[in-house]
């Protein structure tokens, strides 16, 4: 088998085994339908997310390493989506303005 295939899949399987940890520790009751898409979800993250990270910061680590990265982004990886989502939708125009006044200069406000 080649070893490239074999790291890709073990990748995955870390990633597939971090996304099932809070499904099968959640406190909370959740639907089937919930909980196959947290594991897919998670499983997607650390497939398409954790190799990019793995490139730029961990490039010279071993497959073990990496495998281990897939695993806490396939876990956590949902957690920081959601609280990111949350703190944009709660400050979300605020911070977009200040990027934009950053980008495109404050407008001098004159008052009268």
């Amino acid at each position: 088998m080649d070893s490239d295939l074999l790291t890709q899949f073990w990748l995955l399987l870390a990633g597939v085994g971090g996304a099932f940890l809070p499904v099968a520790i959640g406190q909370g009751t959740s639907s089937r339908a919930r909980a196959l898409a947290q594991v897919t979800c998670g499983a997607l993250m650390a497939t398409f997310f954790a190799p990019a990270l793995e490139r730029h910061f961990f490039s010279t680590s071993p497959a073990q390493v990496n495998a281990g990265i897939s695993f806490f982004v396939g876990c956590f990886g949902l957690k920081l989506t959601e609280l990111s989502q949350k703190l944009i939708d709660s400050r979300g125009e605020a911070l977009a303005n200040r990027l934009i006044d950053r980008i495109a200069g404050a407008d001098e406000r004159k008052l009268p």
